[in-house]
């Protein structure tokens, strides 16, 4: 079989990974060991640079773990399909995943408002009536990751078969 390049470079295919897929991970370097924390998340897509964001309690675990200025990886995925196959491992899957890294940067004000509102839109869509109590606001810390490079791949095994004839 040949080797097919997964990579994904169209901005619309990205867009609906990041739309559909429901968790991000970040890793960071915590006390000399790695940490890895799934998260719900907000981002921007503009001109090839996509940031996320991500909340949490002031008083919670992640406040410590996280540094501002520090470097973080992030991975976002999404499975869509198992299928059983007479190849390889007796299965197939198809997927999409997005990694990339940047520096971790608190943010408040208006940026604060911003993640807060895109995290709320994304899980809540029309739902999300945009109203956050002054309380709410002042519970959560904001973080933003901003990546200016990242790669996205999707896998289709049906798309595979098709290239390689």
């Amino acid at each position: 079989m040949e080797n097919v390049t997964r990579e994904v470079k169209d901005i619309d295919i990205i867009e609906d990974l990041l739309r559909s897929a429901r968790v991000c991970r970040i890793a960071v370097n915590h006390g000399g060991s790695p940490y890895i924390i799934p998260m719900c998340f907000g981002y921007t897509l503009t001109g090839g640079k996509l940031e996320l964001y991500f909340r949490f309690k002031i008083n919670g675990e992640k406040a410590s773990v996280f540094k501002s200025g520090a470097e973080a990886a992030f991975e976002i995925d999404e499975l869509t399909d198992v299928k059983k196959s007479d190849g390889g491992f007796g299965f197939d899957i198809s997927y999409g995943s997005i990694v990339g890294k940047g520096p971790i940067e608190f943010v408040n004000g208006v940026d604060k408002l911003t993640g807060l509102s895109l995290i709320l839109s994304k899980y809540l869509g029309k739902d999300n009536d945009g109203k956050l109590s002054e309380q709410a606001l002042n519970s959560y810390v904001m973080l933003k990751i901003t990546a200016d490079e990242f790669c996205c791949k999707i896998r289709s095994p049906e798309q595979e078969s098709k290239e390689n004839l």
